[in-house]
């Protein structure tokens, strides 16, 4: 997906990607895709790696769960 500037995402990062998302494709793409629209949103234009820590699924935000806890599956 291309933004305005590049991502850079540390290796930390990426293990977190595959880590939320258990590697599987779609939601991996969905992950990237809801980044990125904040990244366009914020004027951030790139993906970072603060982004990435503390990203959640939209149904996760308003829930009473802790973040660093297990992740629901998608």
């Amino acid at each position: 997906m291309q933004l305005e500037r590049g991502s850079g995402l540390s290796v930390q990062s990426l293990r977190t990607i595959l880590a939320i998302t258990g590697g599987i494709t779609s939601r991996v793409f969905t992950m990237i895709k809801a980044l990125s629209i904040d990244a366009i949103e914020t004027g951030e234009e790139r993906i970072t790696d603060d982004a990435v820590q503390s990203w959640q699924p939209i149904w996760a935000k308003h829930s009473w769960t802790v973040r660093n806890q297990p992740q629901p599956a998608f």
